[in-house]
């Protein structure tokens, strides 16, 4: 018995020594200099190794160090009084600045974090991160060191990286799609500075007038209509920026006549079914239709019917402008995630759908993707069972 456990104890001994003796810098990793001291804890989670290769003088105000991080290796929340500029020499690192959209950085990418900005860095889930540190001298110190990385906060990381994924895969979502959803999500926000911006971006890559016009008539049912007309006001300026400076447009296709006789509600519940692939019960028998039967004839025959059959856009346009503009708006999750299963029953995969996330994240906000991926989430954890 006694020999059976100091056996037991020997081994685990060894396998902590030999795991010990592994977790250090690969040698594929281009480090190009010498690794440094080895740290733990304090104002780092994970291992890293700290290089501190010059110190500041009375000629140079700034001191410069390397650091590695292990995979999942990473800051606290911390500041610096004088700034700080971080170089990526090798692997893949993530960085991200309070209140901004996570970068993910690698070899060659330079960032430039402003004074008592609060940020943190490190690396990735999979992958080591070599960095260079430029850090000036100031009264107040060179680093204050604040938090913890809340695990979601990191997670976001893993999110980025699938989102990239998609951008790069066959899976993004196609150009299009793309200008659409920034200019709902900012038309939404009543971002009209940069919504402008983005209009002379889709003008740009293809969309014409009509496709534009009616991306923001669309916005109406789900935005307001002060949001749709002061985005169609700002198309309005836009086009009459690009006239001027000699640049033609192409106007597009008007909607097409109806031609179905039945009513209006009738054709409104066949293309809420044709969206859904559901059966509609009409009336409603509970909640806000039964309730309120004057609202079910609002969306059954002013969206459904009056809007998404205007055929200037097709189902997949008009589902991309609203999830776009529900995201933005906050608050609304149910009719969110109802819109992204239609979405997903149009033939949106995950991976355009994430990836319609992270131009949420990268145009509007962080938290209003977050808030999206967490509703995509609840949509697909059916699916995945």
């Amino acid at each position: 018995m006694m020999c059976n456990s100091t056996i037991k104890i020997f081994l685990l001994l060894t396998l902590y020594c030999l795991q010990s003796k592994a977790q250090t810098p690969p040698d594929i990793l281009n480090t190009i200099f010498p690794s440094g001291d080895k740290l733990e804890g304090g104002n780092f989670e994970g291992t890293v190794w700290v290089n501190p290769l010059l110190p500041a003088d009375s000629a140079f105000n700034a001191s410069m160090g390397n650091v590695i991080f292990e995979p999942k290796a990473r800051s606290k929340w911390h500041k610096h009084p004088g700034g700080q500029t971080l170089i990526g020499l090798d692997g893949k690192g993530y960085y991200q600045e309070k209140g901004k959209p996570l970068q993910i950085l690698r070899k060659g990418d330079v960032v430039r974090c402003p004074p008592d900005v609060e940020h943190w860095h490190g690396a990735s889930h999979d992958h080591w991160f070599v960095q260079l540190a430029i850090t000036p001298e100031h009264p107040d110190g060179r680093v204050i060191w604040l938090h913890e990385v809340a695990a979601e906060e990191y997670e976001m990381g893993r999110a980025k990286s699938l989102e990239e994924q998609a951008h790069l895969s066959l899976n993004a979502l196609e150009p299009r799609h793309r200008h659409i959803v920034a200019i709902s999500s900012l038309a939404a926000k009543g971002d009209l500075g940069r919504l402008g911006m983005a209009l002379h971006d889709g003008l740009d890559a293809g969309l014409t007038i009509n496709e534009l016009k009616e991306v923001l008539v669309h916005l109406h049912a789900y935005c307001g209509f002060p949001r749709s007309i002061q985005g169609l006001n700002t198309l309005i300026a836009v086009l009459e920026t690009r006239k001027a400076q000699g640049i033609t447009d192409e106007m597009g296709r008007t909607a097409s006549p109806v031609t179905d006789t039945s009513s209006k509600y009738e054709r409104g519940k066949k293309v809420l079914e044709s969206l859904t692939g559901q059966p509609q019960i009409t009336p409603p028998r509970s909640g806000y239709g039964a309730f309120s039967p004057e609202i079910d004839t609002f969306l059954k025959e002013h969206l459904f019917a009056g809007l998404f059959e205007r055929d200037v856009l097709s189902f997949e346009d008009r589902e991309i402008t609203t999830i776009s503009a529900l995201v933005n708006l906050g608050g609304v999750t149910p009719m969110l995630k109802g819109h992204m299963r239609i979405a997903r029953h149009l033939g949106f995969t995950e991976a355009q759908l994430m990836h319609l996330l992270a131009i949420v994240e990268s145009t509007t906000g962080v938290k209003e993707a977050e808030d999206g991926r967490k509703a995509l989430s609840e949509v697909m954890e059916p699916v995945k069972k």
